[in-house]
């Protein structure tokens, strides 16, 4: 709008421009005249006018008095793109004085990429630990692993005989068994649970390594029955010993077992499955520690409880180890056939296996996801604050221009923004380090069953969030940089920063973010939902027990010197102490409870042919007292359960689930069938009964076979005593706990809860997954609606005239805010369709990570879809709202 006396003051104006050089009035004279005539039409008094020739002056005196000193800048001038390290430093102290005039904004940013830089350093730190670390051993690719098959045909573990056998071969320059454990170490505080490894004296051959402190184990320790020893590995020396120099020659009591500390593991190993903490590593000698079965386990081929690896011999080459490995694997079907005809014998290379072959797969899988989730909270952090710095530029277009026409080369105006940006980032990424850190150290509160292990932020971790950080700044900060380089200077210079208009390729660029902000959204809230309906199908599970009035205690005879018949007296007399409490109706003891990992035997079952692999399977088995089935609620199906004429000597009887009687005989007639030990034919075991099934190893598996023996044939050195009630289970649990030290003072309560409480825990993992994606869903939620506020808010704020002139020509103003909330939801429909593609690319990456629910729901789909369109419209509808509402005379005036 013209001011009615615009003609004097821009007579004015072009006197005032007399004191600019020459050179510089003729450049850019009438644009600048013109740009004072646009804001001259805004002024509505005469004090707005007046302050408006104010700040005229005073930005013309010395805008003037700094082109004199200059001089008019020659061809070379600014070289395009700064002008050295000067230059440069001045660019930086001025973008610090930007961000700083816009503290808000700044500090949000900051926050924004500290989460999204700390979220991927974090993860970034845990799988690189676990997943992309090389080994620290010496020349890791000459060591290798040996798996023998288990029953099923996939590579599992080794016999410890099978492993003699290996270290037998010409292939290997040294060959190396562990085997995982765990034992109660009497410490300062008390009995404590610590992880062991029974591990041969070859071990630091295989890796070549050397102890931090005194010794490794000495071939007399691979003999049972030799002085048993123990090396402390770095991290428990200083977690459990503090450092103590003394530490050598220490007797410890490892299940009530004196054993000796002769040394201190290599700094840089922290067990055999690094990073997980191995505490102590204890010599074959020591097996006693385990108990007499671990001891008898040595010699038992058909127990394969030994991971192997092995060092290649020199000049040998990993398919020369195979073939050899082939060669043993078919002497030993020859020479056992029973437990080996059909078993071979598989060599990785280290760089082929991780943990576990049969692990491996899923870690990644998870570790891929993790990376996945993080960086796409980050990506939804960048485009949201490159549409902000893209509104924040085009806001800054005056300013640019005028940097321009003082000669700026538009790589300096570039620079300009890319500095900005990457201090932001730079910035962000610090804190988001520290938050990271903060967030490694606080893994071992977390409610999840993970084992100790050593994580840290190291130089690796470093180096990926200064790289990941620079990435982020370029990202997020290139496309205003771009556009603000290649804007008309001239144009800039007419328009103000409210009536510029924007060009169609920074509205296009802007809707572009827009959209990716959406699809990632889609994908994030869409993977929230389905942890969520997966994780409210496994609380639905049927346990097959009466979980909300059983409770349970869980002890080690074993570990309190107890073993063979003084385990079964104290047994009876804990099981007889615990009936007596009151509010008891049955109680019974158990190897294990139904959801928890435990024994499983190679087992020939009778009429049964496995379909891959040998002639036998793996069962899962659990050791029962009779009224088990009773205290639990798992119901009988046929036949009967133990009596008293199960008697220790008598004929071995089991009872096996509903889902080993189908799988292994139909079904039918299952009581009088058969199966025995793999490798004793005289080992048959008269099934005579069928009970209903209860979860294995876990809620989330499929139905597993399960068979139970009586505690009266077979005896019990660790267990639990679980406990029925007519009442609140966990009433019991105090009187519980005060029973087990009355009846052996010695005997250490292991753990103790209801199974309700138990079923709960076993969740404990997806509930923590399903809070973390609900967070990053939120958060992406917040991000997306925060672009559309932004891009619809400064859209409006441009079209404010041609909004005013619709309502004045009588539009109504549901109707304006109809129009623009559509030209929004527009591009988020085009969000949600590429985010569809995206979600449909990764859901086989997520199969195995749900139950009960497919991956691309459509009930999960349609609610993720719904919620984000009405988010969408709801960050566009309230500033459109607005708009609508202004006066359209001062919306006409303003513009």
């Amino acid at each position: 709008m013209r001011h009615p006396r615009s003609g004097r003051h821009e007579k004015l104006f072009r006197g005032l421009l007399l004191l600019y050089p020459s050179w510089f009035r003729r450049s850019y004279g009438e644009e600048m005249v013109a740009l004072f005539g646009t804001r001259l039409g805004r002024t509505g008094s005469a004090r707005e006018r007046g302050a408006l020739w104010w700040r005229t002056l005073g930005d013309t005196l010395s805008n003037a008095a700094a082109l004199h000193r200059r001089g008019r800048p020659g061809p070379t001038y600014d070289g395009g793109g700064g002008g050295g390290m000067d230059s440069l430093v001045h660019d930086i102290r001025y973008a610090l004085r930007h961000l700083a005039r816009a503290p808000g904004f700044t500090i949000g940013a900051v926050a924004l990429l500290a989460i999204g830089i700390g979220a991927n350093t974090a993860v970034f730190t845990v799988v690189d630990a676990l997943l992309l670390r090389p080994p620290p051993w010496h020349r890791p690719e000459e060591v290798v692993f040996v798996y023998q098959d288990s029953d099923d045909g996939e590579p599992q573990s080794c016999s410890f005989p099978a492993y003699r056998d290996m270290a037998g071969t010409d292939v290997f320059s040294a060959v190396a068994a562990t085997s995982l454990a765990t034992a109660a170490w009497d410490g300062p505080d008390g009995p404590q649970q610590v992880s062991t490894e029974y591990t041969t004296a070859s071990y630091l051959d295989v890796l070549g390594l050397a102890p931090l402190r005194g010794r490794w184990f000495g071939p007399e320790h691979d003999v049972p029955g030799a002085a048993p020893v123990a090396v402390v590995s770095a991290p428990a020396w200083r977690k459990l010993f503090g450092a103590d120099p003394d530490i050598l020659g220490r007797s410890i009591r490892l299940n009530g077992q004196p054993v000796t500390i002769i040394g201190v593991g290599p700094e840089k190993l922290a067990g055999t499955y690094d990073p997980q903490v191995t505490d102590l590593w204890l010599s074959i000698s020591a097996t006693l520690v385990g108990g007499s079965f671990r001891v008898a386990n040595l010699e038992r081929r058909e127990d394969h409880w030994y991971d192997v690896r092995a060092r290649l011999a020199p000049g040998v080459a990993l398919e020369q180890a195979q073939g050899a490995m082939d060669v043993l694997a078919a002497r030993l079907a020859e020479e056992f056939p029973e437990l080996n005809r059909g078993r071979d014998i598989t060599v990785f290379g280290a760089g082929q296996v991780r943990f576990h072959p049969g692990q491996d797969g899923q870690m990644f899988a998870i570790g891929g996801l993790l990376s996945a989730v993080v960086i796409a909270v980050l990506v939804l952090a960048c485009a949201n604050l490159a549409n902000l710095l893209l509104v924040r530029g085009l806001e800054r277009s005056g300013e640019t221009a005028v940097r321009r026409a003082l000669g700026a080369g538009a790589g300096r105006v570039a620079r300009l923004f890319l500095i900005e940006s990457l201090v932001l980032a730079l910035t962000g990424g610090l804190i988001g380090m520290l938050l990271a850190r903060q967030a490694v150290a606080f893994l071992p509160a977390l409610p999840i069953p993970i084992p100790d292990m050593a994580i840290g932020v190291d130089w690796r971790v470093a180096g990926f969030s200064i790289v990941l950080m620079a990435c982020t700044g370029i990202l997020f900060g290139l496309a205003p940089a771009v556009h603000s380089a290649r804007e008309d200077v001239a144009r800039a210079l007419r328009d103000d920063r409210r009536t510029a208009s924007v060009g169609r390729g920074a509205s296009r660029l802007r809707a572009l973010l827009v959209a990716i902000q959406v699809a990632v959204s889609l994908v994030l809230v869409l993977g929230a939902g389905l942890l969520a309906r997966s994780l409210s199908a496994l609380r639905d599970v049927d346990t097959g027990v009466d979980a909300e009035r059983v409770a349970f205690v869980q002890t080690n005879f074993g570990q309190a010197g107890l073993t063979g018949p003084e385990a079964m007296v104290a047994l009876d007399e804990l099981l007889v102490a615990v009936a007596a409490i009151p509010g008891v109706t049955d109680v019974a003891a158990a190897s294990r409870i139904p959801a928890e990992s435990g024994g499983s035997t190679t087992t020939v079952v009778e009429d049964y042919v496995p379909q891959a692999g040998t002639d036998a399977v793996e069962l899962d088995f659990a050791v029962v007292s009779p009224e088990y089935f009773r205290t639990m609620g798992i119901p009988l199906l046929e036949g009967r359960l133990f009596d008293s004429d199960d008697v220790r000597g008598g004929q071995t009887v089991v009872v096996v689930n509903e889902t080993a009687a189908r799988r292994f005989w139909g079904g039918v007639d299952v009581p009088g069938r058969r199966l025995r030990a793999q490798g004793r034919p005289d080992s048959w075991r008269i099934v005579v009964g069928v009970v209903g099934d209860t979860p294995v190893g876990s809620l989330a598996e499929a139905a597993q076979p399960m068979m139970y023996f009586s505690t009266v044939q077979n005896g019990l050195g660790a267990g639990y005593v679980v406990a029925r009630t007519d009442g609140a289970s966990s009433e019991l649990l105090g009187a519980l706990r005060a029973e087990v030290p009355r009846v052996r003072a010695s005997l250490p309560i292991v753990s103790q809860g209801t199974m309700a409480s138990h079923f709960s825990a076993g969740l404990t993992s997806q509930r923590v997954g399903v809070a973390a994606m609900g967070v990053f869903s939120l958060l992406a939620i917040v991000l997306a609606a925060l672009g559309i506020y932004a891009v619809v808010s400064f859209s409006v704020a441009r079209r404010a005239g041609e909004l005013g002139i619709r309502i004045a020509l009588g539009a109504e103003r549901s109707s304006v805010v109809r129009m623009v909330v559509r030209e929004v939801v527009a591009t988020v429909l085009v969000g949600l369709v590429a985010g569809a593609a995206l979600a449909a690319l990764l859901a086989p990456q997520a199969r195995g990570l749900l139950f009960g629910v497919r991956p691309l729901d459509p009930t999960t789909f349609l609610g993720s879809t719904l919620l984000l369109l009405g988010v969408a419209w709801l960050a566009a509808w309230v500033p459109a709202r607005r708009a609508a509402g202004t006066d359209p005379v001062h919306a006409l005036r303003s513009s």
